[in-house]
């Protein structure tokens, strides 16, 4: 019985720290983050490997072929034909 008593008191006392304080200015608990967090794409970019040889430095970059992209309809004099399913 001693020992629910002290327990229970034991953890009323530790339970007021965690209540923020007020103050005639408000809320005295900051929630700032002191360091912000580095998301995944900032992170795997600080973390490549750095450019060290003159060759790498003073790459140019990779020049693709241009692509011509096709029309998406080819307009045509030719009567429509139907559509028909294929038979087995």
């Amino acid at each position: 019985m001693k020992f629910i008593a002290v327990a229970t008191l034991a953890l009323a006392s530790t339970a007021s720290a965690f209540v923020p304080v007020s103050t005639p200015f408000g809320v005295a608990t900051s929630l700032d983050a002191k360091h912000v967090q580095n998301k995944a794409a900032k992170k795997a970019n600080h973390n490549r490997p750095k450019k060290s040889r003159p060759s790498d430095i003073n790459r140019k970059p990779v020049v693709y072929p241009s692509f011509e992209k096709p029309s998406e309809y080819t307009i045509s004099d030719a009567p429509a034909a139907p559509v028909t399913k294929k038979s087995e």
